[in-house]
């Protein structure tokens, strides 16, 4: 189980014991820094928060969901509970923690691996991985390629769960902003868990290129908002085809955790059935709804 600390250490970044590890498990050059802290610090977050969080935003209850599984164990939460890294480093305590366990204590560890691994991992870390590969160098593609091999092989050994994790039981779907608001339609867009899509920065600039309208340079929700204020119909159809996309992205991830990939399948094709339906029938009235307050902060990362 050391492979699961192994990896979740080279979150970290660059530094001499980690282009040890890099090294010997074969993933090639380790990325400098600066390349480091773009993906995981202005990009893709490795939090589990930040998918499974209501807004997209790192922290909140999606945080303290993982903290009280460990207080639920008698254990004090590490720092950072939701961030990957110590998601994979309690992982491999748990794994270790039934290894040494016998009888009905043995069970009790298997019973807490089996809800870990899929409440807290299998949950959101196959979305992010695909997005890893997306945006990331070779060496994080490796990366990724490992750890999902490796997760693979424990929900293969460990058995499907007896129902969705919570997180996805609970999460409400995109609402429609001719029925709601433009404000909570765009934070929705931006929690993967609520729409199916994984947009960071470099897709909604990419969305600006494509669409050919001025990139205004700030946090998802600013950017996006601006996007609408430009061309709403336009943005829609964007996005409505990163939903089709995602489809087949998620649906691909079914050989991993199935029970997992359907949901988020199922998901992102009901979000992009919204978004070609709000492209198809946009008016003046809702256009400026989602493109209102342009101009104001936004906590949105």
């Amino acid at each position: 189980m050391e492979l699961f600390r192994a990896l979740g250490a080279l979150l970290d970044g660059p530094c001499g014991e980690n282009r040890l590890i890099g090294h010997l498990l074969e993933l090639g050059p380790v990325p400098d820094e600066p390349t480091h802290n773009d993906i995981f610090l202005f990009q893709l977050y490795p939090y589990a928060s930040a998918f499974l969080g209501t807004d997209g935003h790192m922290g909140g209850e999606a945080r303290d969901r993982v903290a009280g599984f460990w207080r639920a164990l008698g254990t004090t939460p590490p720092e950072d509970p939701d961030h990957l890294r110590a998601l994979l480093g309690g992982y491999a305590w748990l794994v270790e923690a039934q290894q040494g366990a016998k009888g009905k204590a043995a069970q009790v560890c298997r019973d807490a691996r089996h809800a870990f691994l899929w409440e807290h991992l299998l949950s959101w870390v196959l979305p992010f991985l695909t997005k890893l590969r997306q945006i990331a160098p070779p060496f994080y593609r490796e990366w990724a390629d490992t750890l999902e091999a490796l997760l693979s092989g424990e929900s293969a050994r460990l058995g499907p769960p007896t129902r969705r994790p919570l997180a996805l039981r609970e999460a409400k779907p995109v609402p429609d902003p001719r029925r709601t608001d433009g404000d909570s339609f765009l934070n929705a867009l931006l929690s993967p868990v609520r729409s199916g899509l994984v947009l960071t920065r470099a897709d909604l600039a990419r969305a600006a290129r494509d669409l050919d309208l001025g990139l205004r340079v700030g946090e998802r929700a600013y950017i996006l908002r601006s996007m609408m204020s430009q061309g709403p119909r336009a943005t829609l159809e964007w996005l409505a085809r990163e939903a089709e996309e995602w489809a087949h992205l998620h649906d691909r991830g079914g050989t991993t955790a199935p029970e997992v990939a359907d949901f988020w399948t199922h998901r992102v094709t009901a979000t992009g059935r919204l978004l070609t339906d709000l492209s198809a029938d946009i008016d003046s009235d809702l256009s400026s709804d989602l493109s209102s307050d342009v101009n104001a902060d936004t906590h949105n990362g």
